[in-house]
């Protein structure tokens, strides 16, 4: 795993596989998690993805939910059916924020909502929050949900 420089210590950098059909987001998104010190993997659809997870397992997935070929919440079901794969905290991006989307996105096994257009200056930001142990609270309390619905676990 790659290593960062932190003041006089290493430690390992933290892996993020963006699966985003858009080229020109996927972009986006990898430099600035880049530029904010992560390691940054990039998949097109949620095949690509399950590919690029057997290569090297990621921390955090961010899953657009519109795709091609299979869908976010699909592929989210499917990360979360497997043992290797069930504990990867994943964050939904999607251009629809309604508490519909968000409870589905949240039902379908995603840790965390976030709306697109995201804020570049805060993105990087988000995303080390959601790693910090306090993190899956913080993003859910972003996505805007009742306190009641945030504390139900997800059904499948």
């Amino acid at each position: 795993m790659a290593k960062q420089k932190n003041k006089g210590t290493t430690k390992p950098k933290k892996r993020v596989l963006i699966v985003e059909d858009e080229p020109e987001i996927r972009e986006l998104y990898a430099t600035l998690l880049q530029a904010a010190g992560f390691q940054v993997d990039t998949a097109e659809h949620a095949l690509s993805a399950v590919c690029a997870m057997v290569r090297e397992k990621p921390d955090l997935i961010l899953a657009d939910i519109r795709m091609p070929i299979v869908d976010g919440f699909s592929f989210v079901s499917e990360i979360r059916s497997h043992r290797d794969t069930r504990d990867i905290p994943i964050i939904a991006v999607t251009g629809f924020d309604s508490l519909e989307a968000r409870e589905a996105a949240l039902k379908a096994g995603c840790n965390g909502f976030m709306t697109k257009p995201i804020n570049p200056v805060r993105f990087a930001k988000e995303i080390k929050a959601f790693l910090s142990p306090r993190g899956t609270k913080a993003i859910q309390v972003r996505a805007g949900l009742p306190a009641a619905a945030r504390a139900r676990p997800a059904r499948r």
